[in-house]
């Protein structure tokens, strides 16, 4: 059964707070947008999006093709990042893209974000690699942001933050959270010495459950 646009824009309005007050991304920076029900459409967060107070009638319908059925309203500036990712993986509904402190200081380092927990196997399908440097709203962040996340749920955006894709918008709300816990953790560690990864002879049974229920490619 589909969600009503209604229930959609709701949706996107708990994300935007719940990420806003764990510190994920400030008013004005990153974006959010669900797939609506199997079409080539989306729902996206506006341009200088307020995520302390925001407002349905504020977030923006558009197609694929860019016609804004919300009038009114300007979509986010990465608008076509969103829906590069939407045509290209099918199994993507949800989308979030954040400027949160420790994955962006990967970002600026141009560092991939290693696997250091079993959950990122379960939830991301692993690692998170960053993204060979693109300007923002160009066709080529979208390939280069695709290519650099390969099968996983998550890409580090070099110079610009981290892109969460999942089946539902609950996945994206975590994976964004826990991808942000992630790069705090190994930030810190690296600053203290040796970084231990997870052994690879327990990757393939972790990444079973992560095909079954999360995985978007």
């Amino acid at each position: 059964m589909h969600a009503s646009i209604s229930e959609m824009k709701n949706q996107i309005c708990w994300a935007s707070k719940e990420i806003y007050q764990r510190g994920l991304f400030n008013i004005g920076e990153g974006n959010i947008s669900l797939r609506v029900n199997n079409r080539d459409e989306m729902i996206i967060t506006p341009s200088g999006n307020n995520y302390l107070n925001p407002l349905p009638e504020n977030l923006v319908h558009v197609t694929f093709e860019g016609k804004i059925i919300t009038e009114g309203q300007k979509p986010s500036t990465e608008y076509y990042l969103h829906r590069f990712f939407y045509e290209q993986r099918t199994r993507v509904n949800c989308i979030i893209h954040t400027h949160s402190t420790y994955a962006s200081i990967l970002a600026v380092q141009h560092r991939s974000l290693p696997i250091i927990f079993e959950e990122m196997l379960v939830f991301l399908g692993g690692g998170v690699s960053c993204s060979e440097y693109a300007a923002t709203g160009t066709e080529e962040l979208g390939v280069n942001a695709l290519e650099a996340m390969g099968s996983q749920n998550a890409v580090i955006l070099a110079n610009h933050g981290l892109l969460i894709v999942g089946r539902n918008i609950e996945h994206c709300v975590f994976g964004s959270q826990l991808v942000e816990k992630m790069a705090k953790i190994y930030v810190k560690s690296v600053a203290m010495g040796k970084i231990n990864e997870i052994p690879k002879g327990n990757v393939s049974r972790l990444l079973e459950r992560f095909n079954q229920e999360f995985s978007t490619s």
